[in-house]
C-alpha cells in the first residue's frame, strides 16, 4: 500500500483508508479480522466518529486496534451524538465538546488521536446561536447560508479544536463536510491541518475539484475523501434507474451517472475498482476512505488500490463525465 503526506501534518497516510461506519454489524470478531488484514496489508488510516452507532463504532474499532495503536493514524469526530444532551448548546460549548471527545478517547482505548475533526462543519449549529425556528430535526438540518457572515475563528468549535491540540489529546485538527464549496469558505478563515469531504469527489461528483482542492493546496491543508462509492451506487450499477429513476434524480445527474455505467460496462472491471483506481489518480487528495462490512470488502478494496492507475484512455474517459452538482438525494439543493 502506497502512502502520501497529509498536507502540512507530515503524516504518511495510506492511499486507501478504512471508515468504521458500517463495520459493527459483523461483531467484534469480524471487525478484528478486517482491521488485522488491513494493517497487515499496509492500511494505516482509520476514520471513525462519535455519532457512528452513538459511540459503538469507536468502541469496536478501539478494541480491534488494541496492540496496533502505534501502527495506525487514527481520526475521529465530535458532534451529532446523544441528542438529549448535545443539542444545539452542546455544539456551541467548547467544554461540552471536550467532554464528548474525552468519551471518544475512552471508547477508542487511547490517550490521543492523530486527528480530531468537527463533524459536518457545513451545518449552521456550529457557527451561530441564531438558528431558524424549527423542531429539533430542523435545527439539525439547517445549513450555512451564503448571504450570511459568521465569526468562524471565534466559534466554540474552533476553540475546542485548539484546546484538544494544545492538550496533546489530538496531534492535529480538522473539519469535515458534505459541501466542498462551504468547506473551502470555512477553511479560508480558520487554521486547521486537514479536511475530509464526503460525496464530493468521485467519477460523477467533482465539487471538491472545483472548490476545495485549490484552496486546500494553497494553504497546505491535507484532504481526505469519504464516502467515495456513494453508499453503493458506485459499487453496484443501478441499471434499473434507467427506466425507473428515483424521484430525486434530475437530468444532469442521470446523464453523468449512466455515462459512467456505460464506461464501466466497456471497461471489464468491477465498478468499485474502477472508482477507486480513478480517484487515486488525483494527487491533491491523500487518502480515499472506504467503508467495510465484511472481510471480503476489505480484501477487494485493498486489491483494487494495489493495481495502480487506470490506462490513460480509460482515465480520460471518466475525467470527462464529472459534474459539479448539489446532493439532491440528501435534500441539499445548493452546490
Amino acid at each position: 500500500m502506497k502512502t502520501r503526506i497529509l498536507g502540512k501534518t507530515g503524516l504518511k497516510i495510506s492511499e486507501l483508508g478504512l471508515g468504521s461506519a458500517f463495520m459493527t454489524g459483523q461483531g467484534q470478531d469480524g471487525a478484528n479480522r478486517c482491521v488485522d488484514y488491513a494493517v497487515d496489508h499496509g492500511v494505516n488510516y482509520f476514520d471513525t466518529a462519535a455519532n457512528y452507532g452513538d459511540g459503538r463504532d469507536e468502541t469496536v474499532l478501539g478494541a480491534a486496534l488494541r496492540g496496533k495503536r502505534d501502527k495506525v493514524i487514527l481520526a475521529t469526530k465530535v458532534g451529532f451524538i446523544n441528542r438529549e444532551r448535545y443539542r444545539l448548546d452542546g455544539h456551541r460549548s467548547a467544554d461540552q465538546l471536550m467532554e464528548q471527545f474525552e468519551g471518544s478517547l475512552k471508547r477508542l482505548q487511547t490517550d490521543y488521536v492523530d486527528i480530531i475533526q468537527i463533524h459536518e462543519a457545513d451545518y449552521l449549529k456550529w457557527w451561530t446561536d441564531d438558528i431558524p425556528d424549527a423542531e429539533d430535526a430542523g435545527v439539525w438540518s439547517a445549513l450555512i447560508e451564503d448571504d450570511t457572515g459568521y465569526d468562524f475563528p471565534d466559534a466554540p468549535a474552533i476553540k475546542f479544536l485548539a484546546n484538544a491540540k494544545r492538550s496533546g489529546k489530538a496531534r492535529f485538527i480538522g473539519l469535515t463536510a458534505k459541501n466542498a464549496r462551504v468547506l473551502a469558505r470555512i477553511l479560508r478563515e480558520v487554521e486547521v491541518d486537514s479536511v475530509m469531504t464526503a460525496h464530493q469527489f468521485n467519477p460523477v461528483f467533482r465539487n471538491a475539484v472545483e472548490f476545495l482542492f485549490p484552496t486546500a493546496q494553497d494553504l497546505g491543508v491535507g484532504v481526505v475523501i469519504g464516502a467515495p462509492l456513494m453508499k453503493g451506487w458506485l459499487a453496484v450499477p443501478q441499471n434499473g434507474w434507467r427506466e425507473n429513476p428515483p424521484d430525486w434524480m434530475d437530468e444532469t445527474f442521470k446523464a453523468s451517472y449512466f455515462r459512467f455505467l456505460d464506461i464501466h460496462a466497456d471497461a471489464g472491471l468491477p465498478m468499485a475498482e474502477l472508482c477507486i483506481r480513478w480517484m487515486l489518480s488525483e494527487r491533491r487528495q491523500q487518502s480515499v476512505v472506504v467503508g467495510f462490512s465484511n472481510i471480503e470488502e476489505v480484501e477487494f478494496n485493498i486489491s483494487a488500490a494495489s493495481r495502480g492507475a487506470l490506462p490513460d484512455e480509460l482515465n480520460a474517459a471518466i475525467a470527462e463525465i464529472g459534474i459539479v452538482h448539489p446532493l439532491i438525494y440528501q435534500a441539499r439543493t445548493q452546490i
